[in-house]
């Protein structure tokens, strides 16, 4: 906040004290699948897997309508703060499907461009035949059976994958991290409108390239699909202190000291996650010429120090997590410009 002084100081500038700001810690995420689907290559665009335990990609042992492709959706915006930095992103799945003598196979991870659905269609048995789609099923056709319909038959992806992995029998295999998969997870926490999941293709020119892999409705609660997300969470903001005679808490004061020195004396912070003030001083008659003049109380709300010569103003401005917080307002009500330069990167967060 600001306090206008009209003090002649005789003694030097007093340097400020710069602390180092605190680095945001890491921090890591396993998100489940909440949504996964088959699309069965057919003609008709009437066959899906919205309840199965197994999900399918590659190619069939069969010459006509052989080709599966596996979708799957992670609730993003819901699992990780917003603001946050994506580090590395690894997609873990159960392979529970494969030939007798299985071959190693890629099976390429692909961006999915529009939203599709999740129906109540079960198979039975091995479930590599699909099952009737119901309503709001994600077919070859249809994103929502039986109304929505892809832009292109077998759904509408990036050309480019965004990771790929070789699988060839039952086991667990990973995809990731690559920086593709950490832009799209970036993408979809920024925008989740376009979080629309990736989409599994195998090798669809070789005969029992097929594979499955399970479900998040899969019986066998390990074998679940499941999203490693390391991120960097935002930096909270910080508040301001009170400021003028109408303040309800302490109001920001100075006054004389021993020896030259000025004492300012302030409330504390608005947030109580707020455990560090820094000072600005600027000269008075020079609007916003604020420069950093102590980077740190040590969190006391009293500073005693050597003014700059000349008639000064100061700015008690609160941090934590990071960041600083305001600088008090104009008469106007306009936030006051930081400091140049400033002790810290500044977020003001709204006070209580």
């Amino acid at each position: 906040m600001r306090h206008g002084s009209r003090i002649a100081a005789t003694a030097g500038l007093l340097l400020a004290t710069l602390a180092e700001a605190p680095l945001a810690v890491a921090d890591t995420v396993s998100i489940p699948a909440s949504r996964d689907n088959t699309l069965y290559q057919t003609s008709s665009g009437n066959a899906s897997n919205g309840a199965g335990e197994v999900f399918f990609a590659g190619h069939t042992g069969v010459f006509n309508n052989t080709h599966r492709r596996g979708l799957i959706f992670f609730d993003i915006a819901g699992s990780i703060p917003a603001g946050s930095t994506i580090d590395s992103v690894t997609l873990r799945l159960h392979l529970t499907r494969a030939p007798s003598l299985p071959e190693p196979f890629p099976m390429n991870l692909h961006r999915v461009l529009a939203s599709w659905g999740e129906g109540t269609s079960n198979p039975v048995g091995q479930e590599g035949g699909g099952a009737p789609a119901t309503t709001g099923d994600a077919t070859w056709l249809h994103r929502f059976f039986d109304t929505v319909f892809w832009a292109a038959q077998g759904g509408d992806f990036a050309a480019t994958a965004s990771a790929s992995a070789l699988v060839s029998n039952v086991a667990f295999y990973s995809w990731g991290p690559t920086a593709a998969m950490r832009s799209d997870v970036q993408g979809w926490l920024d925008n989740p409108a376009t979080n629309f999941g990736w989409m599994l293709r195998g090798d669809e020119a070789t005969l029992e390239s097929a594979r499955g892999f399970d479900t998040h409705e899969s019986l066998t609660a390990a074998n679940r699909p499941v999203l490693d997300v390391a991120f960097t969470p935002p930096a909270s903001g910080a508040g301001r202190v009170p400021d003028g005679s109408k303040a309800l808490d302490v109001p920001l004061t100075i006054e004389h000291a021993p020896g030259g020195e000025i004492r300012l004396t302030w409330g504390a912070s608005c947030l109580a996650g707020d455990t560090d003030y820094e000072i600005y001083e600027g000269s008075l008659g020079i609007f916003y010429s604020h420069t950093m003049k102590l980077c740190t109380t040590g969190g006391a709300t009293t500073a005693t120090f050597m003014p700059a010569p000349g008639n000064s103003y100061y700015l008690v401005v609160p941090r934590g997590g990071g960041r600083e917080g305001s600088y008090g307002v104009d008469g106007n009500g306009a936030e006051i410009p930081p400091g140049v330069p400033a002790c810290l990167p500044q977020a003001i967060a709204a006070c209580p």
